[in-house]
Formats: C-alpha cells, sequence, structure tokens
C-alpha cells in the first residue's frame, strides 16, 4: 500500500509530493525487507518491489526532507 501511494503523491504535484514519496518508499522498502524475512523458497517477489522502490527513489531523485534548513517562525 505505501509503493502504491508514493507512485500517486507525485501526480498530486503539490509542494510536499517528493518527500512524502520517499516516506512512503522507505516504508514499503522496509515492509518488503520483513517480508523476504519470512518468505517460501524460491519466491522473491518482496526483493523485486523493494528494487523497486530503490530504482524509483533514484530514477526521480527522492530524498528525505532537510530538516536543518528550515528556520524557525520569528514572532
Amino acid at each position: 500500500m505505501a509503493e502504491r501511494q508514493a507512485k500517486a503523491k507525485p501526480a498530486q504535484r503539490s509542494p510536499d509530493a517528493g518527500h512524502y514519496a520517499y516516506h512512503q518508499l522507505c516504508e514499503a522498502m522496509r515492509q518488503f525487507e520483513k517480508a523476504e524475512s519470512i518468505r517460501p523458497p524460491g519466491n522473491d517477489d518482496a526483493l523485486l518491489r523493494w528494487n523497486t522502490c530503490a530504482r524509483m527513489m533514484a530514477k526521480n531523485k527522492l530524498a528525505a526532507r532537510d530538516e536543518d534548513r528550515t528556520e524557525p517562525v520569528l514572532e
């Protein structure tokens, strides 16, 4: 589900779409890692999905938001 949400978000063209997609792909990859550890012998689906997420991140240059760049609001 997280992978599908990540794929759909950039189409919405919201300012945070890239960061949201990155975090959703990270969540999907964590779930695929869990699935890989319990997979039946010969079933590489989780590994293949993990690789797809990694390629999407690289192709779209997705990255986490740099919290250090955020300036506090002055009152």
